[in-house]
C-alpha cells in the first residue's frame, strides 16, 4: 500500500531556521524522515509527498528516497496556503487504489499502521484513526481536530467541536471517494481536509479505528517539539531492563544518546567503544594494586553505561540491524571473560590458591549461562506480561555493578564468589520458571 504524506504548509508556529517544518530536526533525523522509516517499519515502501511551501528543501533533503530504503515521487501544490485538503486533493490523478494518508508533522507507532493495513474497507469508505485518550497530556486540546464518535463512525468532526469523544490523529486509511468529498468541500470554498471528512461522515463514509494505548504527537509548536523528544526518550527503555539499569545506567546512558544522536555515527562503533572500555578494565584488573583494581572497576561500569547507548541511537535513528545485535551480544561474552579472567588473575596472585581458579570459573560460567538464558527469559517475560510482578531480573548491568562495587572496596575474591553465587542461581532460577510455563503451554 502506498503512502501520501502532506508536507505542503508553512507551519508558521515552528517557523524557525530549519523551515519548513517537516525539516524541524529530532535527534539526528527531520519530522519526515522519521515518518518515512516509521512507515517503512510497517511495510509501506513506497510514498507521494505534496509540498508546496521551500518545496526544493524537502525534496533536497529527502531526494527519491533510496537513502531510505523506499522510493519517492513528489506532488507539487501551487496553491498550498488555502489549506491541507487542497494538498490531498493534488494527488487525486496519482492515486487509483486505497493509500494511507499522513501529516508530515504527525509522529506515531508503527504498531498503528501495521493493524491499520488489516482492516479492509469498504470501497466507498474512508478510515480515521482516532484517540480516545481525551485527557492525555502528548496534546494540547485546543489545538487537535475533535471527533464525535457513534457506533465506529464519525458524526461530527471540526476543532470546534463542544462535544466530542475522540481525537483527530491525521492517520487515514483512504480510498478513492475522498477526492469526491474534497472537490465538494472546495467547490464550496472549504479548503480543509476536515470539511471533506464532515462531508463523509454526513454520508455515513467515515469510519474509525481507535488506536488503543500507541503513541502518536502532533509536533505543531515548540511544547509539543519539546514533549516528543522527551516521549521519544522515554521509549528507549526497556521492559526488560533490571534494577541497576532501571536506576542508574538508562538514565545515564538516555542522556549521552540524545548528543550523540546529533552526529553522524555508526551504532556499532558505540558497540565498539564500550568493549574497548571492558577490554581496558581487564588490563586494569589483570595489572593489580589498589589504584589499577579501582580504575579498573570504573572502567567496566562506564562500559556498562555505554553498552546501551549502541541500542538507544539504533533506535533513535531507525539503524537496528540484525548484525548489530548479534555483534553486540558476541562482544559483550568477550568483555565479561576479559573482566572476569583478569579479576581472577589478581585474586590468584595474592591468595595463591587454585580454589581461587574454580571460584574465577564458577563466575566466568554463570556469566554465560545468564546471558545463554536471557533471551527466552526476556521473551517470556514480555510475552506473559509478568515483568513488573518479577522481584529482580539480574542482567549484565547488575553483574558489572558488581564488579565496580566489589573494585572499590578491593575485594575482587569477595566479588567473584558473589558472581558466582549470583549468576548461577539466577540461571536455576530462570530454569525452574521457563519449566512452570512451558509446562503450562
Amino acid at each position: 500500500m502506498e503512502a501520501l504524506i502532506i508536507a505542503a504548509g508553512r507551519g508558521s508556529r515552528l517557523n524557525h531556521r530549519f523551515s519548513p517544518k517537516p525539516l524541524v530536526p529530532i535527534f539526528g533525523l527531520c519530522l519526515i524522515e522519521r515518518i518515512i522509516l516509521r512507515a517503512k517499519l510497517a511495510g509501506i515502501t513506497k510514498f507521494k509527498i505534496v509540498v508546496g511551501y521551500k518545496s526544493d528543501r524537502i525534496m533536497k533533503k529527502i531526494g527519491s528516497g533510496d537513502r531510505y530504503g523506499v522510493h519517492v515521487d513528489y506532488i507539487f501544490n501551487p496553491e498550498w496556503e488555502k489549506g491541507n485538503g487542497v494538498s490531498v486533493y493534488k494527488s487525486k490523478a496519482f492515486l487509483k487504489e486505497n493509500f494511507i494518508l499522513l501529516m508530515s508533522d504527525h509522529l506515531f507507532d508503527d504498531s498503528i499502521l501495521r493493524k491499520l493495513q488489516q482492516v479492509e474497507p469498504e470501497s466507498d469508505c474512508c478510515i480515521l484513526c482516532v484517540d480516545r485518550r481525551l485527557n492525555s497530556d502528548h496534546f494540547n486540546i485546543d489545538d487537535v481536530t475533535k471527533v464525535w464518535v457513534e457506533n465506529n463512525k464519525v458524526k461530527e468532526i471540526s476543532k470546534g467541536l463542544d462535544r466530542f469523544n475522540a481525537i483527530d490523529t491525521g492517520i487515514f486509511l483512504c480510498s478513492p471517494v475522498i477526492f469526491n468529498a474534497l472537490e465538494e468541500s472546495i467547490s464550496k470554498g472549504k479548503y480543509s481536509l476536515s470539511a471533506a471528512n464532515q462531508i463523509l461522515s454526513n454520508r455515513g463514509k467515515l469510519k474509525t479505528y481507535d488506536i488503543g494505548d500507541n503513541f502518536w504527537i502532533d509536533v505543531d509548536d515548540r511544547e509539543t517539539l519539546q514533549k516528543a523528544r522527551k516521549i521519544l526518550l522515554k521509549q528507549l527503555k526497556k521492559p526488560t531492563d533490571g534494577p541497576i539499569s532501571k536506576i542508574l545506567n538508562r538514565k545515564i546512558s538516555v542522556m549521552i544518546s540524545s548528543k550523540l544522536s546529533r552526529l553522524n555515527i555508526n551504532p556499532n562503533h558505540l558497540t565498539l567503544i564500550s568493549f574497548f572500555l571492558a577490554v581496558l578494565s581487564g588490563l586494569f584488573f589483570f595489572l593489580g594494586g589498589y589504584p589499577k583494581i579501582v580504575i579498573g572497576g570504573v572502567l567496566a561500569q562506564l562500559s556498562s553505561i555505554l553498552d546501551g547507548c549502541d541500542g538507544e541511537i539504533a533506535r533513535l535513528k531507525f539503524k537496528q540491524s540484525k548484525f548489530g545485535g548479534y555483534l553486540d551480544r558476541v562482544l559483550d561474552r568477550y568483555a565479561d571473560s576479559l573482566i572476569i579472567l583478569g579479576m581472577t588473575f589478581a585474586c590468584f596472585r595474592t591468595i595463591e590458591a587454585s580454589w581461587v581458579l574454580l571460584v574465577g570459573f564458577f563466575a566466568l560460567t554463570g556469566s554465560f549461562m545468564i546471558s545463554y538464558t536471557a533471551i527466552q527469559y526476556d521473551e517470556l517475560l514480555i510475552s506473559k506480561a509478568f515483568i513488573n510482578k518479577s522481584s529482580v531480573r539480574i542482567g549484565r548491568d547488575s553483574r558489572l555493578f558488581i564488579v565496580f562495587i566489589g573494585a572499590v572496596l578491593n575485594q575482587l575474591f569477595i566479588t567473584l564468589i558473589v558472581l558466582s553465587i549470583v549468576s548461577n542461581v539466577e540461571c536455576i532460577r530462570r530454569l525452574f520458571v521457563l519449566r512452570h510455563e512451558y509446562k503450562l503451554s
